[in-house]
């Protein structure tokens, strides 16, 4: 019976300790912690967690650099939207027209949080005249440039780190 108690201590005991390897393994810490420039191309309308997955990235960004402790000043990130991504960042009656998935702009809340955290969301002009979209068919807080790839340029010019979203 002893016996059969120790072992049942030592095995409980071995289950509460934490993993050998994650003790083990550094997490490799952030050397850039302030002018953070970053510039999303967002191709297409996917979704994740219900929400354009540009969108969803760009707030899990801004999230983690949070969470480090970096100021919300700190990071300039902007989304540039083309292509079918013009569904992402449209009311519903533009959606209707475009033959979205759904009518309503399920982007309209992270939307709202993203450009009032600093985020700039933009739509390339040539798609929205391309797809039939007037300027008033834009959800809030989203500004037109007059190209996709000319402001792609333009920003990895000004030093912006590019990541492609399709």
């Amino acid at each position: 019976m002893k016996m059969l108690n120790f072992m049942l201590i030592c095995m409980l005991s071995l289950l509460a300790m934490p993993p050998a390897h994650a003790a083990d393994v550094p997490v490799i810490p952030l050397q850039v912690r302030e002018n953070l420039r970053i510039v999303y191309q967002v191709t297409d309308d996917l979704t994740h967690e219900g929400v354009n997955k540009g969108l969803f990235y760009a707030r899990k960004l801004i999230n983690t650099y949070e969470g480090q402790g970096i100021a919300a000043d700190q990071v300039h990130l902007h989304l540039v939207y083309h292509g079918t991504g013009i569904n992402a960042v449209v009311n519903a009656s533009a959606r209707t027209r475009l033959k979205a998935d759904k009518a309503e702009n399920p982007n309209g809340e992270i939307l709202a949080e993203l450009v009032k955290r600093g985020v700039q969301i933009e739509l390339c002009e040539n798609t929205m005249q391309q797809k039939g979209v007037t300027p008033g068919e834009l959800m809030p807080g989203v500004k037109l440039v007059v190209g996709a790839f000319p402001r792609l340029v333009d920003l990895q010019l000004q030093g912006y780190a590019y990541i492609k979203f399709e």
